[in-house]
């Protein structure tokens, strides 16, 4: 049976994507007038608005295939783009080492890693009595850990988890409230008074509080009162985020729908790409100042071309392998007990 998709999440998940990408390619020109504002305004909420739309559709909870899903949808696909970055990093740079290093995911393959462990989580994370209030008080609390960073991605996956959890328990409902008239005149009020002043104030921003993955010591900040500054984040996330919900056409966009259906091919084939480009010349041709922002419509075509079907159709079977055979099948009990 064909699953009718959300027009609505497609439009925005491609959104996401192509934020994602833009944010990879001008990173290194981080530094750059121009640019650096947009990386702190994208920064500011694509992770976390991913994060929550993947909670969103986490909703499955307790089907009989639950676990299974998550081993074949997410354990092999991780294992093997985390193989193959590592192999790719070893070409490119000319290593003088191959690790294979599963446990502390390899770049952008944190996002695959602290998914297994959101959705393990969640079956038992959900039958605690105010479990978001929970969540958002240990990673307030996880920022104090020095020892809490990129190994096994265990900050950036209580830092983020707020996020997922709210996704799951996030109703359709609420996205049509964001997407009454009169909301949509309040986020777009949000939205450009946000820019303007991250426009006005990027110059002072250390961009490593929105990555989820320093303690406040490493930041600079080891007052007791440095949570503060995560709680600052989150709101930023929650207010950009939200502005951006309601202002995302919910009515089908042509092809950008269908594209935005492909966005887990994006994700994962991009960075082999940007790594390529970061390591070659061409940040250095592009020089100073305007010329540079050439990046964003780049990566904006990348974007394009990485998330059409024909793309999809040609690596589905690295992305999604058909592991089904590998599972035994259990009638009689469900992956939950």
């Amino acid at each position: 049976m064909r699953v009718t998709r959300d027009a609505y999440f497609d439009n925005l998940k491609f959104l996401l994507i192509a934020l994602v990408v833009v944010g990879h390619m001008i990173e290194p020109l981080y530094d750059d007038p121009w640019l650096k504002p947009l990386y702190v305004l994208i920064y500011s909420f694509h992770i976390p608005l991913f994060v929550l739309i993947s909670g969103y559709f986490a909703k499955n909870i307790g089907t009989g295939d639950y676990f299974t899903k998550v081993i074949s949808k997410l354990v092999i696909p991780y294992v093997i783009f985390e193989t193959l970055y590592s192999l790719f990093d070893y070409w490119l740079y000319d290593r003088s080492q191959l690790i294979f290093s599963y446990f502390t995911p390899y770049w952008l393959m944190w996002f695959f890693f602290s998914m297994i462990l959101w959705k393990t989580a969640m079956p038992y994370m959900i039958r605690i009595q105010y479990a978001l209030p929970f969540a958002i008080v240990l990673a307030i609390l996880a920022g104090y850990a020095n020892d809490a960073e990129y190994y096994a991605s265990v900050s950036r996956t209580i830092v983020f988890f707020p996020f997922f959890l709210a996704g799951y328990y996030m109703d359709r409902s609420w996205i049509t409230w964001l997407q009454s008239p009169v909301v949509k005149k309040i986020s777009a009020l949000l939205l450009l008074t946000a820019t303007v002043l991250i426009a006005v104030y990027s110059p002072f921003v250390v961009k490593e509080w929105l990555y989820g993955s320093f303690s406040y010591e490493s930041l600079g900040h080891n007052e007791w009162s440095a949570g503060l500054y995560r709680i600052g984040v989150y709101m930023l996330a929650i207010i950009i985020g939200g502005a951006v919900m309601s202002l995302t056409p919910a009515r089908p966009l042509g092809m950008i729908s269908e594209m935005g259906s492909n966005t887990l091919y994006t994700y994962l084939l991009h960075g082999f790409i940007v790594m390529a480009i970061t390591a070659s010349d061409i940040y250095t041709w592009l020089g100073t100042g305007t010329t540079r922002v050439l990046v964003i419509p780049v990566s904006l075509l990348l974007t394009v071309l990485l998330s059409l079907s024909s793309v999809r159709v040609a690596s589905a079977w690295l992305v999604e392998p058909g592991v089904k055979r590998i599972f035994k099948r259990h009638s009689s009990r469900t992956d939950l007990g």
